[in-house]
């Protein structure tokens, strides 16, 4: 009787290798294989997907560029109106009564008919 039980034990240690040898170890490694698959084509799309975003950031840069130039065009554009607007109210600002009177009305004071 004290044979039997080390000899159970060694046959029941080696059914269990052989059962993770034959059965849970290959599926493991199917299951890694099939994720390492689906892995590989996700990256495939994400690195086309990668190159359609690279190539539209460039197309937004450029543009982006465009704008910009632009908006310093404007801003220019915008300054020299405020620089001749300042200009105009200052000589307006200028002006005696008489002058403004002239320069609103389009009408002059002088008579044309005393300077002859």
């Amino acid at each position: 009787m004290k044979f039997w039980k080390p000899f159970l034990l060694v046959l029941w240690i080696a059914g269990i290798l052989v059962l993770l040898i034959f059965y849970i170890i290959p599926q493991e490694e199917a299951l890694n294989n099939d994720t390492i698959q689906k892995l590989e084509k996700e990256n495939e799309l994400l690195t086309v997907k990668n190159v359609s975003l690279d190539e539209e950031i460039k197309k937004l840069k450029k543009q982006t560029d465009s704008l910009t130039g632009k908006i310093v065009l404007s801003h220019k554009t915008i300054q020299n109106l405020q620089n001749a607007l300042d200009e105009k109210i200052n000589t307006i600002d200028r002006m005696s009564a008489l002058d403004l009177y002239e320069y609103f009305s389009g009408f002059t004071a002088d008579s044309t008919r005393l300077k002859q």
